[in-house]
């Protein structure tokens, strides 16, 4: 799944008129293979945008391309046409800073649908994914504070901003039959993936009838039915998809300068649900942006750590789907290796875990 500069320039000079952003200077792909949010189907790229093709680059944007692709029946992720929707809701409900993008599944243009950003002012060599500059330690203490303080403030603000009358994956339409329960839409969520992982015989470290026996307790107990009101969840969004802008001697200030548009897992649920909430996390830094972005308290009661197990479990589950029969790359073993490892983790937790 690959696109070229040329594909991309010809993207361009359809959507946007603007002299000084007109001509691609280089694209690079910006979603990892050991990225959460990452999807078989889908990849975005970073594009540099500059007035001439002699030119520096003064403009970036990104596009997400939708490669045609089988999805596996146990889990089916959002279409390009419900990213826009889920964005304009943002846009239109919260101070996210993220852009409202142009869509195009027209075919006319290249031929995949696509997903395009507008243009900022800034070199991509200017911003770096906040997972890379964690685990190269480019940030100071009161930097890694004030970054978590404004994605705990960016993650209460979705939550509490962009609700919905019922629960599960987002849909342009209606659904025929809504689900007010979000155990219900949990359980149906979950058991698909459960079933797969059975036949493609996946070592969970406990067997699939004391799992479910675990499941079984669990809906007895009402474990996930504290959901009242369903909030827009991004689930598999990560620091992958948060780009802050390059801490240097010259400006130590740091800041999120782009979000990118990977919605492709994110659904109507539990806030609960974050990838950004996988223990240990959150941070008290995150916390505290959370409450005043206005989320509510995430982890109160030891039966919610109890739903925070059977979270990480539907994730541990969703990354394996989206690399089934994938290539042995380094990366896509390494987060394969993960889920694996975090399986057997939650399934020996929830043997004696609280649902009560």
């Amino acid at each position: 799944m690959t696109i070229t500069l040329e594909e991309v320039q010809r993207v361009i000079s359809k959507n946007l008129s603007k002299p000084e952003y007109s001509h691609v200077i280089s694209i690079s792909e910006t979603q990892n293979e050991d990225s959460y949010s990452r999807t078989r189907n889908n990849a975005t790229y970073m594009v540099d945008l500059a007035a001439s093709a002699e030119s520096i680059h003064t403009h970036t944007c990104s596009i997400t391309i939708s490669f045609a692709s089988e999805s596996t029946p146990a889990y089916h992720p959002n279409s390009l046409q419900t990213f826009a929707q889920l964005i304009a809701m943002i846009q239109k409900q919260t101070s996210i800073p993220i852009a409202e993008p142009i869509l195009d599944t027209s075919l006319s243009v290249i031929s995949h649908p696509y997903l395009l950003t507008p243009p900022q002012p800034l070199q991509s060599s200017s911003i770096i994914p906040l997972s890379i500059a964690r685990s190269q330690n480019l940030l100071t203490a009161p930097q890694e504070a004030f970054i978590d303080l404004s994605l705990g403030q960016l993650l209460g603000q979705l939550h509490s901003g962009v609700q919905n009358d019922w629960f599960g994956r987002p849909s342009t339409s209606q659904p025929d039959e809504p689900s007010y329960s979000w155990q219900q839409t949990f359980v149906e969520l979950l058991e698909p993936l459960i079933e797969w992982a059975q036949e493609t015989n996946v070592d969970l470290g406990v067997s699939y009838e004391d799992l479910r026996r675990y499941l079984s307790r669990a809906i007895a107990f009402f474990l996930f039915d504290d959901v009242e009101v369903p909030s827009l969840v991004w689930f598999t969004g990560s620091e992958d998809d948060i780009y802050i802008t390059r801490p240097n001697d010259n400006s130590p200030s740091v800041q999120i300068a782009v979000i990118l548009p990977n919605l492709a897992h994110a659904l109507w649920g539990d806030p609960l649900l974050e990838t950004f909430f996988l223990p240990p996390a959150p941070s008290e830094a995150v916390k505290e942006g959370y409450s005043g972005g206005g989320g509510e308290p995430l982890l109160v009661f030891a039966r919610q750590k109890t739903k925070r197990l059977w979270y990480t479990v539907f994730l541990a589950l969703v990354i394996l789907v989206e690399r089934e029969g994938e290539s042995q790359k380094d990366a896509v073993q390494n987060k394969r290796a993960w889920a694996l490892e975090t399986l057997k983790r939650c399934t020996d937790a929830l043997k004696d875990a609280p649902c009560y």
